[in-house]
């Protein structure tokens, strides 16, 4: 044995070693990434081929900020503020419109990618590595969740997600993590009120786990949840729509829009709905509620503290969005009428069918069963979820509306002409267009 190795080499050694570890953590990341996007990009490659607004991404996120600039980020639109996409909106400015739509899209896949790469990093390693890859991969392959794919629209949804992983992550002491989780809460705050339902997870983990990192997540999410509260009681951007709210509906909403269509799959849901006579499909939205919510109730009683809390959190932004939903243009109709329809209100799902399968993973392979049936149940909503993959994993393209054509056109404008471009989405009876004011 060497008796005269030096403290210094005993520390490069560390060092290197460290080192070492990085780089793989980075490249490991890198082609998680990587592999997620081609996921996400094969599901709709026109996101990326054929890039272009999407609804509120030109009419307003685009627009806004052409016109007024940083001012936009104040503007609340329906009801209140949405804070992300109109900072992405505003560095899109930099370039030129015809690559407007690229951008925001390409921004939009990062923050859906991100839970894929936060789930799968040292902060989850309580949970096996083939645990967190299915979860990853059953993400990022979800049926049924069409309207928040890879528009900036609706990315308040995956920075919630982002937001709600940060708080159940393991506790981390490295400087540039703490300040990114503690960017995060704040900008979920901001960003849209789902905010408002982390708050109590929040507390909840504080109010176990006793450290300060818990009590700064909590202080991080309060102040921009205030101001996104104050912005929703000022705004009469939203638009008023009854709600409908019956124990039939809600039996419709939840067995056929979350239960069924997260497992079987939006299409065969949609083939359910206009075939079969609405007796039987009620009988059948019953039965796929009688088992989601078997398998939710399980999960909240036996699953650890964080799947727990996930399923709290996932509950209470439910419960926010069938209070007050804007599923559809039509707002003179009742809206949990018009959300019993297949893919309206696709976005208020999201949430309860993460949690759903989220609940069956943990069933599969948790290890503490005294009986089988919780891990044969898992195997069999499991296996029929792979009809739901093969027959929603494919998107259908947003119709070709020229956008290229519509901004070479605008470029050539003179300043001061009034310039409209058509939008996706093509709906009967309501014009989706974005006015520019060439500058």
């Amino acid at each position: 044995m060497n008796m005269n190795v030096k403290p210094e080499d005993l520390t490069a050694a560390v060092d290197s070693t460290d080192g070492t570890a990085r780089v793989k953590t980075i490249a490991f990341h890198i082609s998680v990434f990587f592999a997620a996007f081609l996921v996400v990009f094969s599901r709709r490659p026109d996101a990326i081929l054929n890039a272009q607004f999407w609804a509120e991404d030109g009419k307003f996120w685009y627009a806004d900020a052409y016109h007024f600039g940083l001012h936009s980020l104040l503007m609340a639109e329906a009801g209140y503020l949405h804070t992300l996409p109109r900072i992405v909106a505003l560095f899109t400015l930099l370039f030129p419109l015809a690559v407007a739509p690229l951008l925001m899209n390409l921004c939009a896949i990062v923050m859906q990618i991100l839970p894929v790469n936060l789930f799968l990093s040292s902060r989850f390693s309580s949970i096996s590595m083939g645990t967190r890859l299915l979860g990853s991969l059953m993400y990022l392959v979800l049926p049924n969740s069409f309207e928040i794919h890879a528009n900036s629209t609706n990315i308040q949804w995956h920075l919630a997600l982002i937001g709600c992983l940060v708080l159940l992550a393991q506790r981390n002491e490295e400087r540039t993590r703490r300040i990114f989780d503690l960017a995060i809460l704040a900008l979920v705050a901001i960003d849209s009120p789902l905010g408002i339902p982390l708050i109590p997870i929040a507390a909840l983990l504080w109010w176990q786990r006793r450290d300060v990192r818990s009590k700064l997540s909590l202080a991080m999410l309060i102040p921009g949840t205030v101001f996104q509260i104050v912005a929703v009681l000022l705004s009469h951007s939203r638009r008023s729509a009854p709600n409908g709210a019956t124990l039939t509906r809600l039996t419709s909403i939840l067995g056929g829009q979350v239960f069924l269509s997260s497992v079987l799959g939006l299409r065969t849901f949609i083939q359910l709905y206009f075939v079969q006579h609405l007796r039987y499909l009620f009988v059948i939205e019953a039965i796929s509620l009688i088992a989601g919510l078997a398998i939710i109730f399980y999960a909240f009683r036996y699953a650890p503290t964080e799947l727990k809390l996930f399923i709290l959190f996932a509950t209470l932004v439910l419960g926010m969005a069938l209070s007050h939903p804007l599923a559809s243009m039509e707002s003179e109709y009742p809206q949990w009428d018009l959300m019993q329809i297949p893919g309206i209100g696709n976005r208020y799902y999201f949430f309860p069918m993460l949690a759903l399968l989220a609940s069956l993973v943990w069933m599969l392979k948790s290890s503490a069963f005294k009986s089988r049936i919780p891990r044969y149940a898992a195997v069999l909503f499991l296996s029929l979820l792979l009809v739901g993959i093969y027959r929603d994993f494919e998107y259908r393209p947003y119709t070709d509306l020229q956008f290229q054509r519509f901004a070479a056109e605008f470029d050539r404008t003179a300043p001061g002409t009034q310039f409209a471009i058509p939008l996706n989405p093509v709906i009967q009876g309501y014009d989706w267009t974005m006015q520019l004011t060439k500058r």
